[in-house]
């Protein structure tokens, strides 16, 4: 029998997984806490969070908290997804530098791979079906084709894809990276304001570390997660009840959407316009899609990682499979 410090740490290295699958486009952090085991006890406790739990955590009534909302479990998943998002974002912060096309290669390869298996699991069966794939397609499209989302700082904003992209930690299947993405704040949320912060850090503890500090990133990694946490709270009962009624009809529209918006993170793709928004020089990008040259080994490069990204994912999606099937047999 694992005692209580085992079981602790087994739950961090877990949760320090979710965390990492959550900035990863195409794979969700609800699908590796399924793998793993924790998903159920994680959507319970996060369902009996409401205003009492808010109240007694300023109360700092611990016994109260202790007693009622599973605190030791959900402090210890919360600690894993930090970990996991300094780390992570560090080495993505490398990868984007070294190679932008190569990270969204790979990136493009998980997403056309979550498809895969999207379709695989939920069989387009009659007329309906294909309405709500039809439906979630044309969204999908629509969004791939107006003006680019771009880069945006707007508070409000910010907590509304904190609100949004909490969805990948609630529901396997869904990319909260995925959807940062379409809203055109993946690097600034999971990259630059988290490695802001960790420079920020160290710079406290060492000075060593001359970094130029954006104060204005801190505020955005702040609300990103007041919007991720108010989510949670709100959406985690929602979601729970669609997906135990609703299951088919919300893969067949996340089929068609995800499909549909898979332009957005084309990998091959330049700048084609280049538009001033403000005295600050702050510039507004839009992008153009070509095809890549096969001559140039770069391109091919590129090609296998999208091939490898995509069998990764089902990889891990089979891999659950063959762990749910197994806790089943017991």
């Amino acid at each position: 029998m694992e005692n209580s410090l085992e079981k602790i740490i087994k739950l961090l290295v877990k949760s320090v997984l979710m965390g990492t699958a959550n900035k990863l486009p195409g794979i969700s952090g609800g699908l590796v806490a399924l793998i793993t085991g924790f998903y159920e006890e994680m959507i319970e406790s996060f369902k009996k969070l409401d205003l009492n739990f808010f109240k007694a955590l300023l109360k700092r009534d611990f016994n109260l908290l202790i007693k009622n909302y599973n605190v030791f479990f959900l402090l210890t998943i919360l600690l894993g997804i930090i970990i996991s998002y300094f780390t992570t974002s560090q080495i993505l912060d490398y990868l984007f530098i070294k190679s932008e096309l190569y990270v969204w290669s790979v990136f493009f390869g998980m997403v056309v791979g979550s498809i895969f298996i999207l379709l695989n699991k939920n069989r387009i069966n009659n007329k309906y079906d294909f309405y709500f794939v039809l439906i979630g397609l044309l969204f999908g499209i629509l969004i791939s084709n107006i003006d680019p989302f771009t880069e945006n700082k707007n508070l409000f904003f910010i907590f509304f894809c904190g609100f949004i992209s909490i969805c990948g930690m609630i529901i396997p299947g869904i990319s909260g990276s995925f959807l940062l993405i379409i809203l055109g704040n993946y690097k600034l949320l999971l990259v630059d304001s988290v490695n802001n912060l960790l420079y920020l850090l160290k710079s406290f503890f060492s000075d060593e570390y001359n970094y130029v500090i954006d104060y204005d990133l801190i505020y955005v990694l702040i609300i990103f997660c007041i919007g991720s946490i108010f989510g949670l709270v709100v959406l985690s009962s929602l979601l729970s009840y669609l997906i135990r009624n609703f299951n088919d009809k919300i893969n067949n529209l996340i089929i068609g959407f995800v499909s549909g918006s898979l332009l957005i993170i084309w990998p091959w793709r330049k700048v084609s316009k280049e538009t001033v928004i403000s005295e600050h020089s702050l510039t507004e990008d839009s992008f153009m899609r070509f095809m890549p040259d096969l001559k140039n080994f770069e391109n091919i490069v590129a090609l296998g990682l999208i091939i490898l990204g995509c069998i990764f994912i089902i990889y891990v999606e089979n891999y659950a499979k063959r762990k749910k099937n197994l806790r089943i047999n017991r």
